[in-house]
């Protein structure tokens, strides 16, 4: 679930979350709350105590499009971050661009060290897919796998 920078100014977000949760009697640990850089970048401490109850609620929290933004490496340490998606641009010129895979691959490298999962996003090509593999990263999502569709065409894919 992606998290808009304006719902960090919302007081009430973590409890309408847990109320959400627990009304639709779901299991918190298989939920994952999106956050971008970019929406990292407000009150920092109001982010990190936001952060920090709905982590203690169970929640993953994963940084969207990471290495586009402001990319400081103190809210791997500061925050409790469990997975960093990687920005599908670096993705997408991975194959053809040798700084666009050292990003790739820097940002792998770094999730692995500090024990974070690993989402690649914009993976188009099996060529993307198997370089990914190569590098270690545990996750993808991107049109090589499927194109968006409504939920009835989803239901029926998965039968």
């Amino acid at each position: 679930m992606n998290i808009a920078a304006k719902q960090f100014t919302d007081g009430n977000f973590c409890n309408l979350v847990a109320d959400t949760i627990e009304q639709a009697g779901l299991a918190s640990e298989l939920l994952e709350l999106e956050v971008t850089e970019s929406a990292l970048m407000h009150d920092f401490e109001e982010i990190k105590m936001m952060l920090n109850k709905l982590s203690d609620l169970g929640l993953a929290i994963a940084i969207d499009d990471f290495g586009t933004g402001y990319s400081s490496l103190s809210y791997l340490k500061l925050f409790p971050v469990d997975v960093l998606k990687i920005d599908q641009s670096f993705v997408r010129d991975m194959l053809t661009d040798t700084q666009s895979m050292d990003i790739v691959r820097t940002i792998t490298s770094l999730a692995h060290t500090l024990n974070l999962q690993i989402v690649a996003e914009g993976i188009e090509e099996k060529q993307h897919l198997n370089s990914l593999i190569d590098l270690g990263c545990e996750l993808g999502q991107g049109y090589y796998f499927h194109k968006p569709m409504p939920k009835e065409e989803f239901d029926k894919l998965l039968g």
